[in-house]
């Protein structure tokens, strides 16, 4: 069921890890929160948009694999699994690692505040800029833009700390050739929280959600001034379906609004994607499940809300055909709604009728699982950030260990048949090395590979996507974040 909500006002103005494949992918994929999303449709960080980058044979280098680290960023030459010449220092909290087109590497530091900038080539820092020139700190994920007339940017969203002087979104320059290429151009407020964004594929506009914030729950940004952004729409925690008066204390409502979780739910948005051929945007709402649907290109954006069956989780991307959106769901999930085995569920919406069409459930090691994960390392296993192969035949949905959850294990790759984008069939899952938290896992450019990060034990799985098999585990040092 669609709910039409009321036309917004114009006014002006959790760390998730990945890995990079240079020379065989710019960028890794795509929300919470994943390679480099160039046609605005993922909600991570290069959903759907491969490259196979620079070849060794014209001045690039051969396929490598970039690594950050909790305290440095290496690669390693992918033919023989050893490190390259050449560590970058300094680098704290990294999250969203991706490589430009032209070998550069980019990573939002958390722990600093900074971005910084590498040749990959050379292995040597070409820039350290602060994520913020307005007060933002904590700069989470990162997403490119979009080509808009030859002009591309480097958007990182700043979450800071519950106080909304603190949260932006810092627009830098990446385009090459250009003047200013590697400085910041530009910037706007956000709400409170942590946040995800997607993308028109047609000008300059972004929308950006807020996990903690009942006044600004979405927002479309116009952006094509780069010296006064203005927010044109923005979607209210009312509006939202958390609209309930306050019970006071010691009362709660889930419909009241409450990023506090005290009296009530906050909506709680989670993901973001545009649908490149309808050229609408979709945020999930993890409390309440429904999906935010933005009119995106419209010259006064609007927004409704499109329920689905579940809820939790939020890692949207769009599928390469441009018209389906698949969304991770926590729930239904084994002893919530769910059967014995089930880690959650994937919403696919059709973008042209605005309808879900499918309901996946995920069982944690395949379709046929029945193990029971209460009580194992793995119970509070989920979707994590999910990509596409470059046909998009198959959808590969790494484990995570579920946020912060200190004693978390798993190991498992998920992988989906979405050669019929509106009925995902879920195959056997592929074992993999142990990790917990957020997933990490990225997409070789040639798409003959998958890479998925091993955490705890220190090393990248390599799978082979035309067997859907382990063929090599390469050994990448102490604590692999992205």
């Amino acid at each position: 069921m669609i709910r039409a909500l009321p036309r917004a006002r114009a006014r002006s103005l959790a760390l998730v890890p990945f890995i990079v494949l240079f020379g065989l992918a710019p960028a890794c994929g795509g929300d919470d929160d994943s390679p480099a999303d160039d046609d605005g449709g993922g909600d991570g960080q290069g959903d759907d948009q491969q490259d196979d980058g620079p070849d060794a044979g014209d001045g690039g280098i051969a396929p490598t694999l970039f690594v950050a680290r909790e305290g440095s960023l290496a690669s390693f030459d992918l033919a023989s699994g050893d490190e390259r010449p050449g560590t970058v220092t300094d680098v704290t909290g990294p999250v969203d690692l991706q490589a430009l087109s032209d070998g550069v590497v980019m990573v939002n530091l958390t722990g600093r505040s900074e971005i910084l900038v590498v040749d990959g080539r050379t292995m040597l820092e070409e820039a350290r800029l602060p994520s913020s020139g307005a007060g933002g700190t904590r700069p989470v994920h990162s997403y490119l833009t979009p080509s808009y007339d030859g002009a591309q940017y480097w958007v990182a969203l700043n979450d800071g700390d519950d106080d909304p002087a603190h949260t932006s979104a810092c627009l830098v320059d990446v385009a090459e050739g250009s003047d200013t290429r590697f400085q910041v151009v530009g910037e706007v407020p956000l709400g409170i929280g942590h946040h995800k964004a997607t993308f028109s594929t047609t000008r300059p506009r972004m929308v950006a959600s807020n996990i903690s914030d009942c006044d600004n729950v979405v927002s479309v940004y116009d952006f094509s001034d780069l010296g006064d952004i203005q927010t044109i729409a923005t979607l209210n925690g009312a509006d939202a379906g958390f609209g309930a008066a306050d019970p006071g204390d010691g009362g709660f409502d889930p419909a009241f609004c409450d990023p506090s979780y005290a009296r009530g739910l906050p909506p709680a948005p989670h993901g973001c994607a545009t649908a490149p051929l309808s050229g609408k945007a979709y945020c999930n709402l993890t409390s309440s499940g429904d999906m935010v649907v933005v009119d995106l290109d419209a010259d006064q954006p609007g927004f409704t809300l499109l329920g689905t069956a579940g809820s939790g989780g939020g890692y949207t991307l769009a599928h390469p055909d441009g018209r389906h959106v698949y969304t991770m769901q926590e729930s239904p999930r084994e002893g919530d709604g769910g059967v014995d085995c089930q880690v959650g569920a994937i919403a696919v919406t059709d973008s042209m009728t605005d309808e879900v069409v499918a309901n996946l459930p995920l069982g944690y090691t395949g379709p046929d699982c029945t193990d029971v994960l209460t009580g194992t390392a793995a119970e509070t296993a989920n979707a994590g950030h999910a990509f596409f192969s470059r046909d998009g035949g198959l959808l590969f949905v790494p484990s995570s260990g579920g946020f912060e959850v200190e004693d978390a294990r798993v190991d498992q790759l998920m992988v989906i048949d979405a050669s019929d984008p509106a009925a995902p069939v879920q195959l056997p899952s592929i074992q993999v090395g142990v990790h917990t938290d957020h997933s990490a896992a990225a997409l070789s450019g040639d798409g003959a590979s998958v890479f998925v990060v091993n955490a705890i034990d220190g090393t990248v799985s390599v799978v082979d996507v035309a067997s859907l098999a382990v063929t090599d585990t390469l050994a990448v040092g102490d604590e692999p974040r992205t």
